[in-house]
């Protein structure tokens, strides 16, 4: 028969397992803070992207010799300062989750090239893609947050695109569906309630397997990104974006073959 616990053996379970309960207790605590660091910096990336957008559209509308040309390319290295923040706080945050043995997909630094462009950069832009597309093509854009599209439809007004919006995924297939054969681009965040970027575009596939699509995203490309990459008529675009960048990206997808 086996012989009865003492209660210092019982002791020495209770506090055991109250290890860990307070180690699972931490985990948790741990996990928490990396999802609101990790949400705290996707807001912050779709405010640089909403500034980045009305500079690059006051960057387009002002000439190389005004005075507050200079401003606002300052106000660019700015926000160039500002995602570095978002980095240094992900950075944490990645090293943290990554000990917990999980990975986790942060956001990344603008490209360097494209904050960089040298002034008239954008008006270069929109020179290279209407010489590449003198006809209007319309562009369904997607995202969540209501400033980015309002900015976000003003950047493609820019470039001179028709541009018609929807706020979620399932929005966007059910337009895509009303709209058929009319729509040439879909510009579609990748981080969305319900149905996000990803899922949005097989949707849309199963509609018009030709469809082409742009992701959007302040986040570096995951597993599920690199392999939407490797599909016809797909390109990603980083969070926050310029004019020049935005029109760039267009013009490629633009000029595939459907």
């Amino acid at each position: 028969m086996a012989e009865t616990p003492t209660y210092r053996e019982l002791e020495k379970k209770i506090a055991a397992l109250e290890a860990e309960l307070d180690s699972l207790r931490e985990k948790e605590i741990s996990q928490e803070r990396n999802r609101i660091f990790g949400r705290v910096a996707h807001e912050f990336n779709n405010l640089m992207m909403v500034i980045q957008g009305n500079i690059s559209i006051m960057l387009h509308d002002t000439d190389t010799d005004d005075p507050f040309h200079e401003r606002l390319k300052n106000m660019e290295r700015y926000i160039r300062s500002g995602t570095r923040l978002t980095e240094k706080l992900l950075n944490v945050v990645e090293k943290s989750t990554d000990s917990e043995g999980k990975a986790f997909s942060v956001s990344s630094l603008p490209d360097e090239r494209e904050l960089a462009r040298p002034p008239g950069g954008a008006r270069r832009g929109m020179d290279i893609y209407r010489q590449a597309s003198p006809e209007t093509h319309r562009v369904l854009l997607v995202d969540d947050e209501a400033l980015i599209l309002d900015v976000g439809a003003q950047m493609l007004a820019k470039i001179g695109l028709d541009v018609i919006t929807a706020e979620n995924g399932a929005g966007a297939v059910e337009l895509y569906k009303r709209e058929r054969g009319t729509i040439d681009l879909v510009i579609l965040d990748l981080i969305m309630p319900g149905i996000d970027g990803i899922d949005t575009y097989h949707l849309l596939k199963d509609i018009d397997p030709g469809v082409k699509v742009l992701i959007s995203s302040g986040y570096r490309k995951d597993q599920r990104v690199e392999t939407f990459l490797t599909e016809p008529n797909t390109g990603f675009i980083k969070k926050p974006f310029s004019l020049a960048h935005l029109s760039d990206e267009v013009r490629k997808l633009l000029r595939s073959p459907s």
